[in-house]
């Protein structure tokens, strides 16, 4: 039943009405969903209604959403109709992620977790995808330069023909196959298999959502055992080590937050440190096959001590678009950057404010450094309050561009507001270029 207008819908609990959308869905099928979607009984969906039901019931991303209703909308009435629907109907399906280049694309907590939610994420390119939920099996296949956060699973995640991606998974076990320069920030209850794979970069696990700890008590994960060290590889060498273990420097510990709900991120698991890098593997009582394939393990050597004050990446993601934030550098503060965000959700270095004395690189990228928001606020205002030109230019700046509250907590708005006062009431400080009130801290939403 559609829910009455100006209503947020209850996040649904079972299977997706969506789990079977593909490409040989017929009309009829696109229909059903139409009608329970459809609020006001026009025949037809607007944005508000997508967001309602892919949003707040099904549990999509905002990026997602809003990209699907950009695609598939008419043109003379800016709503989605049947045959809209219709021809995009396969990408609705919240369990098979497939063919996608340039997205963020995001599940909440509650939109896979049904009994039976089998993830499926192939043929991806260039894209973001945060499954913020739990599933009892995942399959990565073939994607090429991702991002990747699969919340608790509760049996195997398949990592297979992948290449220059960066994963954050927890799983009961991980194997994968045919793989090439990537990275895993695991958190495993098995030793990890790999096989036909170099160049694999391994960490404990790092990411935060809304929910994680719930959802590592509901898939009886603990915490505090994790054997993402304890690899197996089935094509291991005598002379050389196919994984190594992240530096410090080049770990990520990744945040997530969703626009207009509630809870900020946690997770269980201990941060990362260098002691934990050079921690000795658990040892397992499950073998990983080594009494059916006895292969030579080389271990590879332990990272270097990381230089005083280092410490991991931080990269905040939010599910709208335009709201991927930075990856702070895992250099001491006082030389940390702030990159500006691509289109998919994921960082790009350049394009941005990269230290108290650079400018602004024009109007594009000015907003790409300011939409980071939360953390790179903090760095950029906060890290920088002896330089007040450049500090004017961010608040300016991120006046100017309307709806970037996303993942912004109250209590930084606060404190931005107060530092903004501060810097106008300055007199050495341009008081002419301070913005007329109506547009100070405008940041109600996060339409565009």
């Amino acid at each position: 039943m559609a829910a009455a207008s100006g209503e947020r819908r209850a996040r649904l609990s079972g299977v997706s009405p969506l789990a079977r959308a593909s490409k040989r869905s017929k009309e009829a099928d696109a229909a059903k969903i139409l009608k329970e979607a459809d609020t006001d009984e026009d025949g037809m969906l607007s944005l508000e209604e997508l967001q309602s039901y892919l949003g707040d019931y099904l549990g999509f991303g905002e990026a997602e959403i809003r990209a699907f209703f950009e695609a598939h909308k008419t043109a003379d009435s800016n709503k989605i109709d049947l045959a809209g629907l219709h021809a995009g109907f396969a990408n609705l399906n919240p369990y098979v992620i497939s063919k996608r280049t340039g997205e963020l694309i995001v599940r909440k907590p509650g939109s896979v977790c049904a009994p039976g939610g089998q993830v499926n994420l192939e043929e991806l390119t260039d894209s973001t995808v945060l499954i913020c939920d739990r599933s009892e099996q995942a399959f990565v296949d073939v994607c090429n330069n991702c991002q990747v956060l699969i919340g608790p699973c509760d049996s195997s995640v398949f990592v297979r023909d992948c290449k220059d991606c960066t994963f954050w998974v927890v799983t009961r076990q991980l194997r994968t196959r045919d793989c090439v320069n990537c990275k895993f920030f695991l958190h495993t209850h098995t030793e990890p298999i790999i096989e036909s794979s170099t160049d694999l970069g391994f960490a404990p696990f790092a990411a935060s959502y809304p929910g994680l700890s719930r959802h590592f008590e509901e898939a009886n994960m603990n915490a505090g055992t994790n054997y993402w060290n304890a690899l197996y590889d089935f094509s291991g060498r005598p002379d050389r080590a196919n994984w190594y273990i992240l530096p410090l420097v080049e770990c990520i510990e990744l945040s997530v937050n969703f626009i207009n709900e509630p809870g900020v991120p946690d997770c269980p698991s201990p941060a990362i440190s260098h002691a934990m890098l050079c921690a000795k593997p658990l040892a397992s009582a499950e073998s990983s096959g080594q009494s059916v394939a006895q292969v030579t393990q080389t271990q590879p050597a332990l990272p270097a001590e990381p230089t005083a004050g280092a410490v991991p990446k931080r990269q905040h993601l939010c599910d709208g678009k335009g709201s991927a934030a930075d990856v702070q550098s895992g250099r001491p503060a006082s030389n940390e950057t702030a990159e500006a965000p691509a289109a998919n959700g994921s960082s790009v270095v350049g394009g941005g404010y990269t230290s108290a004395s650079a400018e602004p690189t024009g109007e594009n990228n000015v907003r790409k450094g300011i939409m980071v928001r939360t953390s790179s606020l903090e760095v950029l205002i906060f890290g920088e309050a002896s330089t007040g030109g450049l500090l004017k230019r961010i608040a300016r700046a991120e006046l100017e561009v309307t709806g970037t509250e996303c993942s912004v907590r109250k209590g930084l708005l606060a404190r931005v507001a107060a530092l903004e006062e501060a810097l106008w009431a300055d007199g050495g400080n341009d008081k002419q270029e301070r913005p007329p009130p109506d547009m100070r801290m405008r940041r109600a939403s996060c339409t565009e």
